[in-house]
């Protein structure tokens, strides 16, 4: 087999894609054609048939102005009108409406616009009429003669007027047929379109009188013409029941209180019908055409699929870090060229996966990806806002009394790793150990918004820890650890530091000393967190207890300090009750009003015997006690130790 020293040669043997795309493109241009051929014969049909529509009407209303000039002029009934008999010229009006074809109503009007007779309500006499214009258009033709659309029981009606003479004008006569779905019908036979005749009630919304359409469409034709925007014979599409329709509204009369359109249609699926067999045979000669093509293609390219496939499952195997495998090709064109630099890949994925395995243990995962994917790995930083977490294992020296150092290792090593999961799961970095210490970051190497969040509730969840820890311990008979926890969100400097040859991404600053200082606090007021000011305001949504105002050691600006609780589903009444109390107590505290604030730590301390924090304050008291009273103090405390 002749072997091509370019693999597009053998793509471009078999023009496969040319005959898509020119095939394609032939159908796209004749379905459209077609659809927009098959739009201007409706739109131009539909035109036609309104003209048609109007011409039918006008010749019905002829037919029945004919039949109503006879009766005007007939004997018998002027006879009947003279005898101003309403038993006797009703009875003459329903005879000669009875011989009437395609007549649904006649009426005798005086000249003054009073009802003499009426077919339809027998009963009513001497009652003005409605709709005057009509009459008063008969009043103005030459012949005495008009045709209009009148309501009558809020049913449409064309209603046709002609004078009685005697040989004076004595009366009006008034013959109509009703517009309902059988005159809609007869039209839709006459014009091959679905015909509606709409009527505009009180409230200027459209009611369908009469209809050809089916139900489900008739029912929803009013209220889709209402939200549609259309003007008077222009064609418009009306999606109604799931179907297209082209549609056109001629109006009918719009007069005083009725306005009545009718709207010609047809259904563009029907239309479309002869199209969609042109489209329907155009797909089979695609379909042929494309089976004809991939067949040509596939004996063309067998030489290139067996190599494609075997590239394709290598591809796989790295996608699932199988770096080891390796692929061997005698082609020496492009596939040949693809096979040796996927073989290149592999080999430097293997190198780069087992520095990062191994950069992975030594630092965090989000580290290690920020070494990583920098370009260049330089030493600097940047400053930015993050919320740094410092923790402490109390008790772990009691823990590894008369214990092996590889069984200390071993408690310090499962005391950490579930420490590490509880900060790494809520979006944590861990920063470094400091022996049974940990610094943690949130917020960087990863920018985060909710970096305060995170920090809070990993210091919960830390607190977790040491209890599940604890009953382990408890259960294999060994001394029981507590925790403390600092946390700080502030501005810091953020980087790679260190020298050329070796660097720590870590942060700096005073926020990174004042977290520090925070823990190294939780043991002096026997607390398990204490969260700086700074974080509680950006994490309102925990239960937090004021401690105290401190100013740290190396700080000289004074910090309130909070104790984290908890949630607020949590917290149980008596421990709300108790928070309440010591905040009551607080306040006072710092008025200086010292016997009440004492019995309210007393209190406290029935309550809580076994805090510190109230043996604490109990014992300021009684120093301040031996002091004056002094009116600047502010209530901080300073520390000077660490």
């Amino acid at each position: 087999m002749l072997r091509f020293r370019r693999f597009r040669n053998r793509l471009l043997t078999f023009f496969v894609g040319l005959l898509v795309l020119v095939q394609a493109a032939s159908f796209i241009a004749v379905n459209d054609a077609s659809i927009e051929n098959a739009r201007s014969v409706m739109n131009q049909s539909l035109s036609v048939a309104a003209k048609v529509f109007n011409r039918l009407i006008e010749e019905r209303v002829k037919i029945l102005l004919e039949a109503a000039r006879l009766l005007s002029g007939d004997f018998a009934f002027k006879a009947a009108y003279h005898t101003h008999t309403h038993g006797t010229i009703l009875s003459a009006t329903q005879n000669h409406l009875a011989r009437l074809e395609g007549a649904n109503v006649m009426m005798l009007v005086s000249l003054e616009g009073k009802i003499i007779a009426d077919t339809m309500h027998p009963d009513i006499t001497d009652a003005p009429v409605k709709w005057g214009y009509l009459l008063h258009a008969a009043e103005n033709d030459p012949y005495g003669e008009a045709s209009s659309i009148v309501a009558i029981d809020s049913r449409p009606y064309q209603m046709m007027v002609v004078p009685l003479l005697t040989p004076e004008l004595e009366a009006w006569i008034l013959i109509g047929f009703v517009i309902d779905d059988n005159f809609a019908t007869d039209l839709s036979r006459l014009l091959l379109a679905d015909v509606s005749i709409l009527q505009q009630d009180s409230k200027q919304e459209w009611q369908t009188v009469a209809s050809t359409l089916p139900e489900t469409v008739r029912s929803v034709l009013p209220n889709t013409l209402t939200q549609q925007v259309w003007e008077q014979n222009h064609s418009i599409v009306l999606n109604m029941a799931g179907a297209d329709y082209f549609s056109l509204a001629t109006p009918l009369i719009n007069k005083q209180n009725i306005y009545v359109i009718a709207v010609l249609q047809e259904s563009l699926e029907e239309a479309l019908k002869p199209y969609k067999t042109l489209r329907n045979a155009l797909i089979i000669l695609f379909i042929i055409g494309l089976f004809i093509s991939i067949t040509g293609v596939v004996l063309i390219a067998q030489s290139v699929t067996k190599p494609v496939l075997t590239l394709a499952q290598f591809a796989r195997g790295i996608e699932k870090g199988d770096y080891k495998q390796h692929i061997s090709l005698r082609q020496k064109d492009e596939i040949g060229e693809l096979a040796r630099t996927f073989n290149n890949m592999a080999r430097g994925l293997e190198e780069k996966e087992k520095v990062r395995n191994l950069l992975g243990k030594v630092v965090s995962t989000a580290i290690a990806e920020e070494l990583l994917n920098s370009k260049e790995i330089e030493l600097g930083g940047e400053e930015r806002v993050v919320t740094i977490l410092f923790s402490d294992i109390r008790g772990f020296t009691a823990l590894c009394e008369n214990r092996a150092p590889r069984d200390i290792l071993a408690l310090l090593n499962k005391c950490l790793t579930k420490i590490t999961e509880a900060i790494e799961s809520n979006h944590g970095v861990v920063d470094k150990y400091i022996g049974d210490a940990v610094m943690a970051l949130f917020g960087a190497p990863v920018k985060r918004t909710d970096s305060a969040n995170c920090a809070v509730r990993t210091a919960l969840a830390m607190s977790s820890v040491v209890k599940e820890l604890n009953q382990e311990f408890v259960a294999q008979k060994l001394p029981k650890i507590e925790i403390g926890i600092g946390l700080h969100t502030g501005l810091v400097v953020v980087g790679n530091m260190g020298s050329e040859t070796r660097l720590n991404y870590t942060a700096i600053g005073d926020g990174v000393n004042l977290a520090s200082r925070l823990e190294s606090l939780t043991k002096q007021y026997g607390v398990a967190t204490i969260v700086s000011e700074a974080t509680r305001n950006l994490v309102p949504e925990f239960v937090y207890r004021e401690l105290d105002r401190v100013r740290v050691k190396g700080k000289t600006e004074s910090v309130s300090i909070y104790e984290l609780i908890g949630t607020t589903d949590s917290i149980t009444p008596a421990q709300r009750e108790e928070l309440t109390l010591f905040h009551n107590a607080l306040s006072v505290f710092r008025t200086q009003e010292w016997d009440k604030s004492v019995g309210l730590f007393l209190e406290l301390t029935q309550i809580n015997p076994q805090s510190k924090l109230y043996a604490i304050y109990l014992q300021r008291i009684e120093e301040y006690r031996q002091l004056p009273i002094n009116p600047t103090w502010d209530g901080v405390h300073t520390f000077h130790e660490k």
